[in-house]
C-alpha cells in the first residue's frame, strides 16, 4: 500500500516493500520523456498531452506505469514526480550523458591497445574531441588554447609536430612557460629536421627534451597541475582527444607521465 504526502509543490512517497531496480530501469527508458516533462512542475493529464504531442490513451497508460513504479503521484494541479521520481530521472539523465561521451569516445578507445588501461572517467566526465572530415585539427586547436594559458607542460607524444613546438619555444623565450617533452625518437628526428630553430630550444635551459626508443601507445599532455589532455592515435594519424581536470584523472596521468620519463635519456 502506498500512502502518499503532498505539501507545497513536494511530493513524499513512501512505499511497503522493495521495488524491482530492473524494473524501475525499464520504465525509466521508456518513459523518460514524461518525467523530464513532470521535471518542472506538476501537470494535468491534458498538459501531458500537449506537452508531448501523443494520444490522451499514451500518456494515461504511461501515468498508471509510473504510479505503480513510484515515480509519479496524483496532486491537486495533475500529476507529479515523486521524490523518487525526481532522484531517478536525474541518475538515469546522467547515465545518458555519460553513455553519449562514451560513444563519441569509442573511436579514441578502439585504438588504445587492449592491455593498456585508461581511467574510465576521462571519458565519462570529460570532454572529446575527434577529427572530423571538415574540421580534422579541432583536438590540436583544443590542446593549443590549453598550452596558451599553461605556465609548464609535461607531454609524452609518438608524434613531433614543428608548429606546436615553435608555439611552445615562442612561450619559453617570452618567460610565460617551461616544457618537459618526452618523444619517440623519429618524432624527435622530425623536429630536428623541420624546426628551424630546433638547437636554439634544444639549449634554452627552460626546455627539456628527453628521447624513448620504445612506442608510445597515446600522447598525453598535462597542463599546470590540473588539466589532462588524451591524444589518440591510428597509424600515426591522430583521431581525437579527450580532456580533464578531474583530479584522479590528472594524478593517473602524472604517474603515466613520470614512468615514461624515467624510461627515457636526455635527448
Amino acid at each position: 500500500m502506498e500512502n502518499t504526502l503532498y505539501q507545497g509543490g513536494d511530493v513524499h512517497a513512501m512505499t511497503d516493500g522493495e521495488r524491482d531496480p530492473t524494473a524501475l530501469a525499464d520504465v525509466l527508458r521508456k518513459r523518460s520523456s514524461l518525467l523530464e516533462t513532470l521535471a518542472d512542475g506538476p501537470l494535468t493529464q491534458r498538459d501531458l498531452r500537449d506537452e508531448l504531442g501523443v494520444s490522451r490513451s499514451t500518456v494515461y497508460k504511461a501515468l498508471q506505469e509510473l504510479e505503480s513504479a513510484g515515480l509519479v503521484v496524483g496532486c491537486p494541479e495533475g500529476y507529479a514526480l515523486t521524490g523518487l521520481g525526481r532522484l531517478a530521472w536525474r541518475r538515469h539523465d546522467a547515465y545518458l550523458a555519460r553513455l553519449d561521451r562514451l560513444t563519441v569516445a569509442d573511436r579514441l578507445l578502439a585504438s588504445v591497445p587492449p592491455d593498456q588501461r585508461l581511467p574510465l572517467s576521462l571519458f565519462e566526465h570529460g570532454t572529446v574531441y575527434v577529427s572530423g572530415r571538415h574540421a580534422p585539427e579541432r583536438p590540436l586547436e583544443q590542446m593549443e588554447a590549453r598550452s596558451e594559458v599553461a605556465d609548464r607542460l609535461r607531454c609524452f607524444s609518438p608524434s613531433g609536430m614543428p608548429r606546436y613546438l615553435g608555439n611552445i619555444h615562442e612561450r619559453v623565450e617570452a618567460d610565460r612557460q617551461t616544457a618537459t617533452l618526452v618523444l619517440e625518437r623519429p618524432a624527435l628526428e622530425r623536429l630536428g629536421a623541420e624546426y628551424d630553430r630546433f638547437e636554439a630550444v634544444r639549449a634554452d635551459p627552460n626546455v627539456e627534451f628527453r628521447v624513448l626508443d620504445e612506442e608510445l601507445p597515446f600522447a598525453l599532455v598535462l597542463f599546470d597541475d590540473g588539466e589532462l589532455g588524451f591524444f589518440a592515435y591510428d597509424d600515426g594519424v591522430l583521431v581525437g582527444a579527450a580532456f580533464s581536470d578531474d583530479p584522479d584523472v590528472v594524478r593517473w596521468g602524472e604517474r603515466r607521465f613520470e614512468r615514461r620519463y624515467e624510461r627515457s635519456e636526455p635527448a
